[in-house]
């Protein structure tokens, strides 16, 4: 069993075909086939159920699916740390981000980023709770880096303290609302409420607290993305509660009005695998990531967060959380 059979059964296994994996891989289809049976005899176990209508994955197949998956990936990262020590960073690097943090954060980020270092293939992606979970990623190796709320699992994950900021009451522009003027819980009830689908930390962080003054939110409206949610909110349909992040854009534009929450605050973490080092590439992530965190606190961008932990040296982290 080597690399480049591993790389030949993933491709195998994704599009379900011999044929069509040759076709995409650029090599002759007896080949791949000549390849997929040595690994097979190697392993001494059928990895694919063949028949008239095409193949799929038997269980020895799907187990080492996902143990290739992981094997090639930290095989990438060991290749990219040694060729890294020598010149730029090369190779890949994906991370995932709250779709709250968008506008500033994370497209600020992958500008930054692709600037200074274009050698490497940078993957984003925008990882909701309940959608597309940041930490399950990480934690299945299928990102690197990753910023998440508190009350997400951390098991074998490091987590280090990043950014705090409040809760925030987001309403249409004529509701009044305004950032120096904090509301109770209290004043939420009465509210019709546009609210992210469950779960979301977010809004777990919020029934929580409401839950322990027996307080419930009047709930009018659940869709999933944040980018309805705003929208609805600014066509009068109601209010939300967001991190203040997530509304920051809008209310310079003067589409909306925001409030924070008094006594709903949300911790944000960075987190990785508590068993793979960061890559070089993973390494100038991180530090950009409080960078530019740091510069849109510092100017207002970001009102009433603060940065946790401390700004590191470059290429290292603060220490992790205990979990």
């Amino acid at each position: 069993m080597n690399v480049r059979q591993l790389r030949y059964f993933l491709q195998v296994a994704e599009v379900g075909s011999v044929t069509r994996a040759a076709e995409v891989l650029h090599i002759a289809q007896p080949a791949l086939s000549r390849q997929i049976r040595s690994l097979e005899e190697d392993l001494d176990a059928t990895l694919f159920h063949r028949s008239e209508r095409g193949i799929a994955l038997t269980e020895a197949g799907a187990c080492l699916r996902e143990r290739a998956v992981e094997l090639l990936r930290h095989f990438d990262r060991v290749r990219s740390e040694v060729r890294d020590r020598s010149g730029d960073p090369r190779g890949e690097l994906t991370i995932a981000l709250p779709p709250s943090m968008s506008e500033l954060l994370a497209f600020p980020v992958v500008q930054r980023f692709r600037t200074s270092f274009p050698n490497v293939l940078l993957r984003v992606f925008e990882a909701s709770s309940g959608v597309l979970d940041a930490w399950s990623m990480v934690a299945h190796g299928k990102a690197d880096l990753a910023v998440v709320g508190s009350g997400e699992p951390l098991a074998s994950l490091e987590a280090y303290p990043f950014i705090e900021e409040p809760m925030g009451l987001i309403g249409p522009a004529e509701s009044g609302l305004a950032l120096d003027k904090p509301v109770t819980l209290e004043d939420l009830v009465d509210r019709p409420m546009v609210m992210t689908s469950r779960p979301n930390v977010g809004r777990m962080f919020l029934e929580s607290a409401m839950t322990e003054r027996n307080l419930r939110l009047n709930v009018a409206l659940e869709v999933n993305t944040r980018q309805l949610v705003l929208k609805a909110v600014q066509s009068g349909l109601g209010f939300t509660t967001l991190p203040l992040c997530s509304g920051c854009e809008l209310l310079e534009r003067g589409a909306i009005s925001m409030a924070p929450i008094e006594g709903v605050v949300i911790s944000w973490l960075l987190i990785k695998g508590r068993e793979q080092g960061l890559s070089v590439a993973g390494q100038r992530m991180q530090l950009m990531l409080r960078q530019v965190a740091h510069e849109q606190i510092s100017t207002g961008r970001w009102p009433l967060a603060r940065m946790k932990g401390f700004m590191p040296p470059e290429g290292g982290l603060p220490p992790p959380l205990s979990t």
